[in-house]
């Protein structure tokens, strides 16, 4: 990411976000829900489902965590740490959090409420963390 930037296009709509502040113009009317995950085993998995509306953005200010996902065509592996931007991803991206350090703290932000029925637990392909593609 260059000085200056606010985002840095990834792949697809992947993308790191250095200002949060933009958000409240990507997702009209603005962040809706936010809330944090800590305290997670290192053997443990988080999220492992994709949404049909809600963006999220992710960031790992305290420790570290592992972020594998899932677009329709491609699989990647991201490592979040203090030192690292917000992750943003769109809705149609599968996502599973592994790998938490034993300080790791995740912030994650969203775009809508939480609501059970704008989870889609199914994977596009079998889940092969630990991908090379790690970005």
């Amino acid at each position: 990411m260059k000085p200056g930037e606010a985002a840095t296009i990834l792949r697809e709509q992947l993308y790191w976000l250095t200002d949060v502040q933009v958000l409240t113009t990507l997702w009209p009317p603005g962040i809706q829900r936010g809330f944090y995950i800590y305290g997670v085993d290192n053997q443990a998995a988080r999220g492992q489902h994709r949404h049909h509306h809600c963006h999220m953005a992710l960031n790992c200010p305290l420790g570290s965590v592992t972020i594998y996902v899932q677009t329709p065509d491609e699989d990647f592996t991201y490592r979040l740490h203090k030192d690292q931007p917000w992750l943003v991803l769109p809705p149609t991206v599968w996502r599973m959090m592994y790998a938490f350090s034993p300080d790791a703290v995740l912030v994650v932000l969203a775009s809508e409420l939480y609501d059970v029925q704008d989870y889609i637990d199914i994977p596009y392909r079998p889940v092969m963390p630990g991908d090379p593609t790690v970005c």
